[in-house]
């Protein structure tokens, strides 16, 4: 990985640091190596043009997801450790609580706040910001993962790249 302190700050709408929406596999592994893990998820009723591949980074636990439809560009990100930043503060690990304040402060609204518990998970929600490409989910009452994906464009349908 070129630097770890380039892929820091969560921008919302654009990436994760240097790591851009957008961007193909060739840039992402230029920027943070090879991946510990390669996953490939097969599209809907087995069309290759939907199909995702999933790149992992365990040490720094994030991942990048590349979509087939779009010539493998970086489509959304997903990261669970505490040392990624949105807006300069760490998110991951917050109470549940102080997140929904931040978030307001930070003039991030929320579109959708649901309760995602299960027979798996007796305590986990999901809080949406879909104006800024956001998911924050919440286990027992702590933010422990964070996933983007890019703007789209005004026909709902199409991703719109950041510069």
């Amino acid at each position: 990985m070129a630097s770890k302190n380039n892929i820091r700050d969560i921008v919302p709408g654009t990436g994760l640091g240097d790591i851009k929406f957008g961007m193909t596999r060739k840039e992402v592994e230029r920027l943070a190596g090879k991946p510990d893990e390669t996953e490939h998820l097969p599209g809907l009723d087995d069309n290759p043009k939907d199909d995702l591949e999933v790149w992992h980074y365990d040490e720094y636990e994030f991942s990048v997801i590349f979509d087939a439809e779009y010539d493998w560009r970086v489509v959304s990100i997903s990261l669970s450790d505490p040392y990624f930043h949105l807006f300069g503060k760490s998110i991951i690990g917050m109470p549940n609580d102080q997140a929904l304040s931040f978030l307001k402060e930070m003039d991030i609204e929320i579109s959708d706040f649901e309760d995602m518990s299960d027979e798996d998970c007796s305590d986990l929600q999901k809080l949406e910001s879909d104006a800024n490409g956001l998911i924050m989910w919440i286990e027992e009452g702590r933010v422990c993962e964070i996933q983007m994906v890019p703007e789209m464009e005004d026909d709902g349908e199409t991703y719109k790249w950041p510069e």
